[in-house]
């Protein structure tokens, strides 16, 4: 009997080893896991941390005198790309990105930009949007317009770039009259030119570089007491809600009678209210 204890022994505890080496194995790979998701995440939580926090900054702006007020119209464009193969035309519209060397709170705010509305299916559109911009510094900007064809069904295809740089303001600045600018091509997509460059030599019209044409106006001086922040003035957009519960928040009923002929009490009505300050038309009310 000692004997065969003898040989059954050291079988059981290689056993017992064994899984404790797996169970071992396995401790040690989840924490490897762990750890490694953990390095993961402190980079991220690292540039978190440098990111200025959301919601409302009380970070003063720095100094600067007053600056002027601009008006900026984006005009038309003339002979832009087809985007899409199917209409032989484009949905051009335009975003405007202004920079200037006022210096910024953090590093990460960003500039200020428009977006003009898509003209549909046309390769001369016409936008004569406006753009007001309040506190542009004597020292000038840099106006960069990105020119694109909307496609919702997929990526937005660049048509072009045009850049418009001032070197300086002044109560004399005579400012832009309708001036027309070349469309640099060499940001716009290679597949809209290629589709314009068939298209002329079908028709004839060997001309495949575009242009676009834009003003600027100066309104005179912004009557700020700083102007260490450029912002824009107009357009300001707009949308209806319909919301009850801004209405009763706001607390401003109609001044019809609660009752009606009956004598019974009437559901009570909510005018609507306007918040210009955010831009938004607000409508409420109780039956909404």
């Amino acid at each position: 009997m000692a004997d065969e204890s003898e040989t059954i022994e050291p079988t059981l505890r290689n056993a017992q080893h064994r899984r404790l080496d797996q169970v071992g194995q396995k401790f040690v790979k989840q924490t490897e896991k762990l750890e490694k998701r953990t390095q993961a995440r402190k980079p991220q939580e690292e540039k978190d941390k440098k990111q200025p926090p959301g919601g409302f900054d009380d970070t003063s702006f720095p100094p600067a005198p007053p600056g002027y007020t601009l008006k900026f119209t984006f005009h038309r464009a003339r002979n832009l790309p087809l985007a899409d193969i199917n209409t032989l035309s484009s949905d051009p519209y335009v975003i405007a990105t202004l920079q200037t060397d006022l210096p910024k709170r953090h590093k990460e705010d960003p500039d200020l930009k428009l977006r003009t509305p898509t003209i549909h299916r046309s390769t001369e559109p016409e936008w004569n949007t406006e753009w007001i911009v309040a506190n542009m510094p004597a020292s000038g900007f840099f106006l960069k317009c990105r020119l694109y064809d909307e496609d919702p069904a997929d990526h937005d295809d660049r048509l072009g770039n045009v850049h418009v740089t001032v070197d300086g303001i002044s109560d004399n600045w005579p400012g832009i009259k309708e001036q027309t600018f070349p469309i640099k091509k060499h940001m716009g997509s290679k597949r809209a030119y290629l589709i314009r460059g068939c298209a002329a030599i079908l028709s004839g019209n060997l001309r495949i570089t575009g242009d676009m044409t834009l003003s600027v106006e100066n309104l005179g001086r912004t009557p700020d007491e700083s102007g260490g922040k450029a912002y824009t003035v107009g357009p300001l957009s707009w949308s209806r809600h319909f919301s009850p519960l801004i209405g009763r928040l706001t607390g401003v009923k109609d001044a019809d009678d609660e009752t009606d002929q009956d004598g019974k009490k009437k559901t009570q009505k909510y005018k609507s209210v306007i918040f210009p300050k955010r831009g938004h038309y607000h409508h409420s009310c109780s039956k909404c």
